[in-house]
């Protein structure tokens, strides 16, 4: 049921936006497209994920997962690869997370190291789209300074939050949600763990590596502004794509599809940026994210790993690396 309505809100926002768009910006934006600052932004996205590999590796490792770079390089590539063709918004990092635990039997530990590493670099991003509103120098609109705060506070909102989870007792839990105490306890022991993990992201080398990922995600998307000659400041990006970043997030799309592109066209219009550009922009970044995902097929295909199959419900589950596909699955998370 999810998986329909993500479906049909993409194509939902998706024909709005054709409907609402001027062609001929678009095909003026293609036509003047200068490639090489479009291959830079690949360049620096792939770079990107690497970088972020060495800190998942630094925030796993205090979480008891001991394994060379090249495994958190090939896992972290896999992941993109699921982000990208499972039409859910967990599917890449539940197979991250069966990646690391390698069937030890630590898939919660696993999947905490993946979401401290995925929620560092979130929180990073807002942090910096905070600092840039202040910053400025451009009068913008009081609604985008309002949604960028707005964002931070309930960041803000949900780390306090998995603070208080991780306060609760399993009994009172289980008394006051009644059916399922095993899951209201399974669900504590979560936000407990993720809690204690979290502070792990704060240390020097983890919360220098978030800003230089965040800031080089800044920079790819005025890589691909430049290459259409988009007229969005420089300044602006640093507003932009964390705001753009975060409303991918909900869940009423593919992979963001059509709020990435909606997302763009609200943010842009108060520059008099047009539609179609808005719309161009927001597709080759997409473009740059598809091309440095598809890498991770290569790690998928010819990987010494486990394989990961889809069920029928677009979740994830491992198979056996010798037999691939021919073996009854098994759960990875």
């Amino acid at each position: 049921m999810s998986k329909a309505i993500r479906v049909l809100g993409s194509v939902a926002l998706l024909a709005f936006l054709a409907w609402q768009t001027d062609w001929r910006h678009v095909k003026e934006a293609f036509d003047q497209l200068r490639i090489e600052y479009w291959l830079a932004a690949v360049g620096v996205y792939a770079l990107t994920q690497v970088v972020s590999t060495v800190r998942w590796q630094i925030l796993a490792r205090p979480l008891g997962f001991e394994r060379p770079w090249l495994h958190y390089l090939s896992f972290y590539f896999i992941g993109m690869f699921f982000n990208l063709v499972l039409p859910t918004s967990v599917g890449g990092d539940v197979v991250r997370a069966g990646y690391l635990d390698g069937g030890a039997g630590r898939r919660m530990p696993a999947f905490v190291s993946v979401c401290v590493d995925q929620h560092s670099g979130l929180l990073m991003l807002l942090a910096l789209a905070c600092v840039a509103v202040a910053l400025c120098p451009l009068s913008l609109p009081g609604w985008i300074t309002w949604g960028v705060g707005g964002t931070g506070a309930a960041a803000g909102a949900g780390l306090l939050t998995v603070w208080l989870a991780s306060r609760w007792r399993k009994p009172t839990l289980g008394t006051s949600l009644g059916p399922r105490p095993l899951l209201v306890a399974r669900l504590q022991r979560f936000a407990s763990k993720l809690h204690q993990a979290l502070p792990l992201a704060t240390r020097p080398w983890p919360l220098a590596l978030s800003i230089i990922v965040q800031a080089a995600n800044v920079v790819v998307v005025w890589l691909v502004g430049l290459a259409i000659g988009a007229p969005v400041p420089g300044s602006y990006y640093w507003v932009l794509v964390p705001m753009v970043s975060v409303l991918t997030l909900l869940p009423v799309s593919l992979n963001g599809m059509g709020v990435r592109e909606g997302g763009m066209v609200l943010l842009l219009a108060p520059l008099g940026v047009s539609t179609g550009t808005a719309v161009s922009l927001a597709f080759l970044w997409f473009a740059v994210f598809t091309t440095c995902s598809l890498g991770g097929l290569a790690f998928y295909l010819f990987g010494r790993f486990p394989r990961f199959e889809v069920s029928s419900d677009g979740e994830p589950v491992c198979g056996d690396s010798d037999q691939g596909r021919a073996r009854q699955p098994q759960a990875a998370a």
